[in-house]
């Protein structure tokens, strides 16, 4: 087995495989570049006995119907999270709850780890969304999101709320820092690319 199909084709347990993950997140977290959604009037990212809260209140340069349906279009979640690599929807047993996996992959050189995350989806009223993460099918023990989507005039008010508590090893202080960073690059990155969907698909709907 080569260096590279050690890093790719296997899952280090415990210690060796969190300090991996924590060299290639500290090398991204230094190495990110993106551009700011407009208006973000409220970005946050704390963490407190590992776990890791996120609160951003910002306004979308698009209609609330076209912002939404990017956000909820589970399959395709990559157009505005690239890592992602893979999604299944699965069953849930459960009526009005959507159950979503996604698979994402970070590569630094030939370093790559994976990364899977399950949860439940409820569609409530006034276009709000609640998530819950579902540990047994995650590498993180616990975790929930709320997603607030509401009309400004021809704009979107988007308030995303989350925490979220890996199941895998981060060292202390460092860790926290390169974690909180890379969470804060992100979200503006993602919020980026679901205003530039909104949108290509609103142009779209004009042809």
């Amino acid at each position: 087995m080569t260096l590279f199909q050690s890093f790719t084709g296997a899952r280090f347990p415990g210690l060796c495989l969190s300090v991996i993950k924590i060299c290639c997140l500290a090398i991204l977290a230094t190495s990110s570049h993106t551009s700011r959604a407009n208006e973000i009037e409220e970005l946050s990212v704390t963490d407190t006995s590992g776990e890791y809260r996120l609160r951003i209140n910002v306004v979308v340069n698009a209609p609330v119907e076209y912002v939404y349906k990017v956000i909820t279009d589970y399959t395709h979640v990559d157009r505005i999270n690239p890592t992602i690599t893979n999604v299944e929807i699965l069953p849930s047993g459960y009526g009005g709850v959507i159950r979503v996996q996604n698979l994402s992959k970070q590569c630094i050189g030939p370093f790559c780890f994976d990364l899977v995350w399950a949860g439940d989806i409820v569609e409530t009223g006034d276009r709000d969304l609640e998530i819950t993460t579902i540990p047994e099918f995650s590498d993180f023990v616990s975790g929930s999101a709320t997603w607030q989507i509401r009309s400004q005039g021809g704009r979107t008010r988007v308030i995303y709320e989350s925490r979220l508590r890996p199941s895998f090893f981060i060292p202390p202080v460092i860790g926290g820092i390169i974690i909180r960073k890379l969470i804060k690059d992100d979200t503006l990155d993602t919020f980026r690319r679901i205003e530039s969907q909104a949108i290509i698909m609103l142009d779209l709907d004009k042809k």
